[in-house]
């Protein structure tokens, strides 16, 4: 049988400063020069499950369509030279690689690039050098800034995934290459805190303070990291304005429970801004019902039908990347988008959807109800305590880890809505089936004892049994700015979604303080979260009022049922 490529094993691709990056590079068996697919990954090129699998290439399949493939090892990793700082180097290093390939033989002058979750990162950082030959990019579950939707949420910490990323992907081969210009007990304490963690990834969670030397010393990053006046902060770690000036086509795949959910939307936002009339628009989007990892049509408890992952995001790749290359439009609809409850796929014009319409469902405390507008004030309270705090079931979540992620996506409820620091607002039967896609929210007026607190929230569906199943969830860093006495109104970001709620079924909103380790705790003195050991966590008590002097409610964006958008019955 002939051979359908032939490989370039270890090339040093040299950059502007003259650090040598590890490049493995595949040609096919074509005549004349080929346009490239470039992966820049952390995460050692030569490991099918990231380069190809989580990528969602096939790099036979894209060989035989006449394509080369450059597969790298980012900067400080693996077999590639220079120091590992996260995100720093990225642009330089891509536009740097993407002028080498341009020169060699072998490519055509045409570069895309594709990957997922920090490869997305590479590409969207890539951007920002705007690199001439760079004509295509699909950026998958990652984000358009790395502090906010990245590592941070709502003002508080993405303890989780920061954590397990460092755990599971970041720190071992990081280690490595510092072992040897470490001083001797910065070198054991880091590596006694790698193997313990790994041993027991969860026990990273309990740790206090969240920033100590050990943690400092296995991923010196985290210092930055895990700064308070970052988290929360109004610094942003983006990739410049290269909305501006930069006309590259773009393909950004999301899911609906994926960690970077939220950053890959306002990536598709920033994109489709570069195209006022939106007209010639080349851009693309397809959110499907996956979470990090976990491209499946199982999401946490609930199966969502073979319809779930019936898209085939390698083949998307390719054929976005042929149109692309070859001057043609997409043919594919502007959005895609798969809605649970009915469990099917859909075609839309734009994001968000056109037609929809933000309705509010009031609190009411008297009741713990969801309901009209209620007239008299009524209140309801908890008390939180850091040191039980609300523990994380399901959502946009990394737990336990990138490979099992069994407790992201819809989740039961029941030992959650059972504690005594959770209270629970529940909507009567719905009339009729309701289509919830777009961004869900909500509005609190509340009063702490505490300096500091959190607020959290998760809407849920309760079923005709009465199951209760988490679809969003979200979280407010609370910090009072002014002084007085009086309920201030705070407001929760849960986060986008795209759900048929059933009808008989009913709504329900939970609200907290907490939701750990998901997110950090916050210590609820004044000390900064990162910071505190448990001498430092007070408890507080928290009151949530309602009525029409502070109308606490949910908001849900609603799709008439007159802009239905049409249903696809396969990924076409």
């Amino acid at each position: 049988m002939q051979a359908t490529f032939k490989l370039l094993d270890n090339v040093d691709v040299t950059m502007r400063d003259g650090v040598v990056l590890k490049t493995d590079i595949w040609l096919p068996a074509t005549e004349g020069a080929s346009p490239v697919l470039l992966q820049r990954t952390p995460y050692r090129k030569e490991t099918p499950f990231g380069s190809q699998y989580i990528s969602a290439l096939e790099f036979q399949t894209a060989l035989r369509r006449g394509y080369a493939i450059a597969i790298q090892d980012t900067r400080g990793r693996y077999q590639s030279g220079g120091d590992f700082v996260p995100f720093e180097f990225e642009g330089r290093d891509g536009a740097d690689t993407i002028g080498w390939l341009r020169s060699q033989p072998f490519c055509n002058g045409n570069v895309a690039m594709f990957g997922a979750s920090y490869v997305g990162a590479t590409q969207v950082l890539a951007l920002s050098e705007n690199p001439p030959g760079l004509s295509a990019v699909a950026p998958q579950l990652t984000t358009l800034r790395h502090d906010d939707t990245w590592m941070y949420r709502g003002g508080a910490l993405e303890l989780a995934f920061t954590l397990l990323w460092i755990i599971e992907s970041l720190g071992p081969d990081h280690l490595q290459h510092r072992l040897e210009t470490m001083p001797p007990g910065a070198r054991e304490r880091a590596l006694d805190l790698l193997q313990r963690l790994q041993q027991d990834p969860a026990s990273a969670f309990d740790r206090l303070p969240v920033l100590d030397s050990a943690l400092s010393e296995l991923a010196p990053y985290v210092r930055e990291w895990f700064d308070p006046e970052a988290i929360g902060g109004e610094r942003t770690i983006e990739a410049g304005g290269w909305a501006q000036h930069n006309k590259t086509a773009m393909l950004i795949v999301a899911g609906w429970n994926d960690i970077f959910l939220e950053g890959s939307l306002e990536l598709f936002a920033k994109a489709k801004s570069r195209w006022p009339d939106h007209g010639d628009m080349p851009d693309r989007l397809i959110i499907g019902p996956w979470s990090h990892g976990n491209p499946s049509d199982w999401q946490g408890s609930e199966w969502l039908g073979y319809a779930a992952s019936t898209v085939d995001l390698p083949e998307e790749n390719l054929a976005f990347f042929d149109d692309i290359l070859t001057g043609r439009e997409p043919a594919s609809p502007v959005v895609r988008y798969f809605r649970s409850g009915s469990n099917s796929w859909h075609a839309a014009p734009d994001w968000p959807l056109p037609g929809t319409t933000l309705v509010s469902h009031f609190l009411n405390c008297e009741r713990n109800s969801l309901d009209t507008l209620p007239a008299s004030t009524a209140s309801a309270s908890f008390v939180s305590d850091p040191r039980s705090p609300v523990p994380s079931a399901g959502g946009a979540t990394f737990l336990p880890g990138l490979l099992q992620g069994r407790n992201s996506g819809p989740i039961e409820q029941f030992k959650v809505e059972a504690r005594d620091d959770v209270i629970v607002f529940t909507g009567p039967p719905l009339r009729d089936d309701l289509d919830v896609t777009g961004l869900v929210s909500t509005n609190l007026w509340v009063t702490s004892s505490a300096p500091t607190c959190d607020w959290t929230a998760r809407l849920c569906e309760v079923d005709l049994e009465g199951r209760s199943l988490g679809v969003v969830d979200g979280i407010a860093r609370w910090r009072p700015t002014a002084t007085g006495e009086g309920p201030v109104e705070v407001t929760i970001r849960l986060g986008h979604i795209s759900r048929l709620f059933k009808k008989g079924h009913r709504l329900r909103l939970q609200i907290a303080s907490s939701n750990f380790p998901r997110f950090d705790r916050n210590p609820q003195s004044g000390v900064p979260s990162t910071l505190a050991d448990e001498s430092k966590f007070r408890t507080a008590t928290q009151v949530v009022y309602s009525g029409t002097a502070f109308p606490s409610c949910l908001k849900l964006p609603i799709v008439e049922s007159a802009h239905s958008w049409s249903s696809l019955s396969g990924p076409n």
